[in-house]
């Protein structure tokens, strides 16, 4: 069995609560205590998250110090429990839900797969002779960064300020109703929100930011001085929560790792720039070429099946692309093959890999997502594209694009191709199902 990530537990309880929920939701978690970890014995396998259960522990072992030794050997890591660390750790405060703890754990690893798919895409690149010597990876110094804090709390929002301390550049806006206006002026680099509001007013913006697909994956982080918020926080879109005063040593942390985010989704993104003179990239879709992704996924695969981690392939086909050539010209058909490539480079998430497979057939590599999660995250992106009109030159009207989509989990030692050809059974398996 394959897992969306190996958490390794660091815990003196036993009958430690955190297994149900995480092996539910397709994590792998490995125990061990507080004195293991001193010891230096931190498992066999590679771990894509440590977790330290501050709640459990007997041993009474310095947090300070093991979030300083995961700050040096760039651990990802996540303190459970009362604790008041001033390093790059993310926390989670008791009493939190389950879909809080999945939350934080979801984004701890998605930062993971983003380092990791970044190194792979760098190494891949190289291979082709490009120096990249002069690229930037993402900065953990959130000093430029631009956040718009909503809400008219003042209480609130002078906890917030205080705690930046001028580290970033602020912009207040106390009218919740014309958030998404203020966001389409200027680029931010993340939105935090200043409790439920009014009428759980807040509540509603920041279903309206997630529901514009510009900003659907700006980090957006709430402050929150009821807990009983968390599950409605989460279900209307917010990125993480913080509950005031006591978590809010925990603020910058925690935005921190949600513009990290960000940042490394912005890096991918300008690999793939320096590519675009070199044949890595391909000319009719403005995505990554055939080749590139012949050499690159497989890698992809092969890294995954060593660590034990799900990954799943879809694939996408314009099924009207002979007919935009046939009517409006092979101009056209090209023109509508590169504004589809461009909107699946944009719509997918920072870790997935994208590139051509033939002419008018994308393939979408989502690391570290089992089928059930992809398949969630395919029919947006395909809704998306099937509901767009395409301008092309040659035709008198708008043109939509026609999409046919596949989807698979990788399982052992199959090859691409092979993959490929399974996924294409799901979109009728899954109408099936419905």
């Amino acid at each position: 069995m394959r897992y969306i990530a190996n958490l390794l537990v660091v815990t003196d309880n036993d009958q430690s609560e955190l297994c149900p929920a995480l092996s539910t939701a397709g994590y792998s978690c490995d125990y061990i205590s507080f004195s293991q970890m001193l010891d230096g014995n931190f498992g066999k396998e590679p771990f894509d998250l440590l977790i330290v259960d501050n709640e459990h522990n007997t041993t009474n072992v310095d947090i300070e110090h093991i979030a300083s030794f995961a700050d040096l050997n760039g651990f990802s890591i996540l303190i459970i429990g009362e604790t008041d660390v001033q390093c790059h750790a993310s926390t989670l405060s008791p009493g939190y839900c389950d879909l809080e703890l999945l939350s934080r754990v979801s984004s701890l690893v998605r930062l993971e797969n983003m380092q990791q798919e970044l190194n792979r895409r760098i190494v891949t690149t190289e291979t082709y002779g490009i120096d990249l010597s002069n690229l930037e990876k993402p900065d953990n110094d959130i000093s430029a960064t631009h956040i718009l804090i909503i809400g008219n709390k003042s209480l609130i929002l002078g906890n917030i300020l205080l705690r930046f301390d001028c580290r970033a550049k602020i912009q207040i806006l106390k009218e919740p109703n014309t958030a998404i206006t203020e966001l389409r002026k200027q680029e931010f680099d993340a939105v935090i929100l200043s409790g439920t509001g009014h009428g759980d007013q807040n509540l509603r913006v920041a279903n309206e930011i997630r529901s514009d697909s510009r900003f659907y994956n700006l980090p957006m982080i709430m402050v929150l001085e009821n807990a009983e918020n968390r599950e409605a926080a989460y279900i209307h879109g917010v990125s993480d929560i913080v509950l005031h005063e006591t978590e809010m040593d925990t603020l910058i942390n925690r935005t921190t790792v949600q513009i990290l985010q960000y940042r490394y989704r912005s890096a991918m993104q300008s690999l793939f720039k320096v590519t675009k003179p070199h044949p890595l990239a391909d000319g009719p879709t403005d995505i990554y070429s055939f080749g590139f992704m012949k050499t690159h996924l497989p890698n992809m695969m092969a890294e995954h099946e060593h660590r034990n981690k799900t990954m799943s392939v879809a694939s996408l086909k314009i099924s009207n692309l002979e007919m935009v050539n046939s009517k409006h010209g092979f101009a056209s058909g090209d023109q509508l093959l590169r504004q589809v490539g461009s909107a699946i480079f944009y719509l997918v998430r920072g870790e997935d890999f994208c590139g051509r497979y033939e002419k008018g057939h994308f393939v979408v590599a989502l690391p570290g997502t089992r089928e059930k999660e992809a398949n969630i995250a395919l029919r947006r992106l395909v809704g998306v594209i099937r509901n767009t009109e395409f301008a092309l030159k040659g035709a008198s009207s708008p043109v939509k694009a026609e999409l046919t989509f596949g989807l698979a989990e990788a399982v052992s030692s199959e090859s691409l191709e092979d993959l490929l050809i399974r996924g294409f059974l799901f979109e009728q398996k899954d109408e099936q199902a419905a």
